[in-house]
């Protein structure tokens, strides 16, 4: 029986391979993560049921809620806004009753990349909101994303992960 030895060649291939089969695929991930947004499919769009709400007609933040889905989108504005107003509040309260609101997930709020002063604004919103549906900040993860625009009004994201 013969012992194989690795050339320098061969180690540099082997390298690559193990470069290729774990980074390639994380980057898959990340690229599909970040490119995944929150409009429902279109099984959802076609069968609409009482537990999804399209308020932004309505004068109220809500931009869209999903209670089957665990998924919530409304505005808020840190320059004329210190505390999230109550039918939003209402229903941030409903989508904790989401299926998807289990006792291992994670509440995962998406809030825009904001100066200090209002990035504090809007988190002590957030913050007062779960508290008044007796919530653990344990149970809430934020996340930042950057705005397409500079505007007085940024979407926030409430879902479980």
């Amino acid at each position: 029986m013969r012992g194989y030895v690795l050339t320098e060649r061969g180690k540099l291939l082997v390298a690559m391979l193990i470069v290729l089969l774990l980074i390639v695929p994380s980057v898959l991930i990340v690229v599909w993560l970040s490119s995944r947004d929150n409009t429902p499919n279109d099984d959802e769009a076609n069968n609409p049921d009482s537990s999804q709400d399209s308020s932004a007609s309505d004068n109220r933040n809500m931009v869209s809620f999903d209670l089957s889905a665990g998924l919530m989108t409304f505005l808020f504005s840190p320059g004329s806004q210190s505390s999230i107003d109550d039918y939003t509040a209402v229903r941030i309260g409903d989508l904790l009753k989401s299926p998807h609101n289990t006792d291992t997930s994670i509440i995962a709020v998406e809030m825009p990349l904001l100066s200090d002063d209002e990035a504090a604004i809007l988190t002590n919103a957030i913050i007062d909101a779960f508290g008044k549906n007796n919530i653990s900040m344990s149970d809430v993860v934020f996340y930042v994303y950057h705005p397409e625009t500079s505007s007085s009004s940024y979407e926030v994201n409430i879902s479980f992960r």
